[in-house]
């Protein structure tokens, strides 16, 4: 299977590559796997005391919203809810429920990579690209169902993901603006125990098809996994998910 592989907000191709590397590897010795990588074009600039964690320039995004950018400021302190979705309401809120008008130009690109290269068959994103990727999705299924376009994504592998903007309307979706699955695909939902964005995640994986996604806790933070032992876990759970499609 070959994965197009979106690096979270900030970050870049070079950066994305070394951070998954430990994955990739770990997969490939299981699974004749490939990987793709792209990045955002909205070029970033990121300040002084978080330049250690999102990699050297130059940083960029997918996604920029129509107005200020106050997410670094709102989301610093999270809100915790009693369900992930009042807890994403809430900090969409906090974030001036920010619109993307940017995210039918962004979802233009990526599907034409994936009908330019003709051989992706997943995707995988960490972060602000899992959410990409999930609005991916959700584009794929409005193609089919407004043009009849084939999806080519045939499963998901997210990371610290959130959950999609709708790719059309550029606003948050949740599981509760949706009467079934919004996505119905096989997905891979690795999280973290001790992410203060963990509710983010778990909003994600409600919107997928409780049968076919995969939850699995690597116990850190907002970060990729990248020990032996967990990776050792992890590498066994995507290779049956890609073995469930092929």
């Amino acid at each position: 299977m070959k994965f197009l592989c979106l690096p979270g907000g900030y970050c870049n191709i070079t950066s994305f590559t070394t951070q998954l590397g430990p994955f990739a590897d770990a997969l490939r010795a299981l699974d004749p796997t490939e990987f793709f990588y792209t990045q955002g074009e909205f070029r970033v600039y990121v300040p002084d005391e978080h330049a250690g964690f999102f990699g050297p320039p130059p940083n960029w995004t997918f996604a920029s919203p129509d107005g200020p950018d106050q997410m670094l400021i709102n989301m610093s302190d999270f809100p915790r809810r009693d369900t992930p979705e009042d807890a994403m309401n809430v900090a969409n809120d906090l974030a001036g429920k920010p619109t993307f008008s940017c995210m039918p130009a962004v979802m233009d690109r990526l599907i034409k990579i994936l009908d330019s290269e003709g051989d992706i068959d997943g995707v995988i994103g960490y972060s602000e690209g899992a959410q990409v990727a999930a609005s991916l999705c959700l584009e794929e299924t409005r193609r089919l169902e407004e043009f009849g376009r084939t999806p080519r994504l045939k499963c998901a592998v997210f990371f610290c993901g959130w959950p999609p903007i709708h790719p059309a309307t550029g606003k948050l979706v949740l599981a509760t603006d949706y009467e079934q699955d919004a996505i119905t695909i096989p997905t891979c939902h690795i999280v973290g125990a001790s992410d203060p964005f963990v509710d983010g995640s778990m909003a994600l994986y409600n919107m997928c098809d409780p049968d076919t996604a995969d939850l699995f806790d690597h116990g850190g933070g907002h970060v990729l996994p990248r020990g032996k032992k967990i990776l050792d876990e992890l590498a066994p759970i995507v290779r049956d998910m890609i073995a469930s499609v092929s």
